[in-house]
């Protein structure tokens, strides 16, 4: 992941809010980030007090040569430390 792909800090409640995910599967009522929300409660454990989540997307030149890839990083003293990716193609 590179710090150059992160676009916009977001909290926890905003990004569960746009990942929400429908899905007979998982019952009546929808889950953040759907089959990932294993992953995306792993992330969250890891926060600590000053840590923030960014959004990322990769470069335009990626996605036009068909790897792209977008979600939602964990950031820690300005590092990356982990990250759930949302959308790839």
């Amino acid at each position: 992941m590179k710090k150059e792909w992160l676009e916009k800090k977001i909290t926890i409640s905003e990004a569960e809010a746009e990942n929400m995910v429908s899905d007979p599967r998982f019952g009546p009522s929808p889950v953040p980030f759907g089959f990932d929300n294993k992953e995306w409660r792993a992330l969250v454990a890891k926060m600590q007090a000053a840590d923030e989540l960014w959004t990322f997307s990769s470069s335009n030149e990626s996605w036009e040569h068909l790897c792209g890839r977008a979600g939602i990083s964990l950031v820690r003293n300005g590092e990356i430390i982990d990250s759930i990716v949302t959308l790839m193609n």
